[in-house]
Formats: C-alpha cells, sequence, structure tokens
C-alpha cells in the first residue's frame, strides 16, 4: 500500500511539475533569438562556413505526461546547411561536436560513425540542437526551445 501511495503522489509530482523541459518564464522573442543564435554559431564554427537556407518556421506542440497537448510550445527552427562538401561531412560532424563539447553541451546522441546516416544531438540551457546527414549526404540543423508560451498558446496556460 505505502508503494502505491509513492507511486501515486509521484505521478501528481510530476502532473504539476510539467517535467516537460519547460521554461515558461521564456518569452516566444527569446525562444526564436535563441534557436536562431545556436544555429548560426554552429554554423559559424564550421569549415568552411556553410550557406543557411531556412525551411518554414515552425512551433511543435508540447504534451503533458499523458500524452494532451498543454498548451505550450517549443520554437523549432531548421536550416540546410549548403555549399559543404559532402566528402567532408565527417570532419563537419567532428567540429560541431567539438564545438559543443567544448561550450558545455551535453550531447544526447552521437551517430557520428555512420556514413550517409550521421546524427548528432546536443543540449544546453533548455534548448536542444541537432545536426543530420540525409542519405545523399545533405546537411541540415535544428534547433528547438524548450516548452514556452507562445502565440499559439490559450491563455489559460
Amino acid at each position: 500500500m505505502r508503494r502505491v501511495a509513492v507511486l501515486v503522489a509521484s505521478i501528481v509530482v510530476l502532473a504539476v511539475t510539467g517535467c516537460t523541459g519547460k521554461d515558461v518564464s521564456m518569452t516566444e522573442d527569446e525562444a526564436i533569438e535563441q534557436v536562431g543564435q545556436h544555429v548560426h554559431d554552429a554554423a559559424d564554427a564550421m569549415t568552411p562556413r556553410p550557406r543557411t537556407e531556412q525551411f518554414p518556421p515552425v512551433d511543435v506542440p508540447c504534451d503533458d505526461h499523458f500524452g494532451r497537448h498543454n498548451g505550450l510550445y517549443q520554437v523549432e527552427r531548421r536550416y540546410w546547411l549548403d555549399d559543404l562538401p559532402v566528402k567532408d561531412n565527417q570532419q563537419t560532424f567532428d567540429a560541431a561536436h567539438t564545438f559543443w563539447t567544448d561550450r558545455g553541451y551535453d550531447i544526447i546522441r552521437d551517430v557520428r560513425d555512420r556514413e550517409l546516416a550521421r546524427v548528432l544531438t546536443a543540449r544546453t540551457d533548455g534548448l536542444t540542437i541537432r545536426l543530420l546527414e540525409r542519405s545523399d549526404g545533405r546537411l541540415s540543423i535544428t534547433s528547438r526551445s524548450p516548452c514556452i508560451r507562445t502565440g499559439e498558446s490559450p491563455r489559460d496556460t
């Protein structure tokens, strides 16, 4: 019976705190600025410096622990990294890894050893950034904010 009480208490705490990477104190404008800055800082560290081509902006709905939309969103920005030779993709991934680890990012996924299927994901300050290689060698980079209130959020969140 005690285990059940502890389990129920844990579920209530998780439901109340959200535990979904929320930082509702960040404004939408701050999130847009930060995700863009993380992408451009990473691109600036690459040699040669890639030309970035932005995908249409996206706000990704956040879910609570029961899989229901909680009214918050993650600001996501994705860019193609163009003008990088495919033959240098390994070097680009290694440079991104070094850049992120030197700046204290936590590497949460590191698959740099699979040619034409590489992915490197890092996290810092609640933001996530991912470098991805398509099967044709083209690279993209995506940065995503924590869950925040955006212009799409209902007023009661």
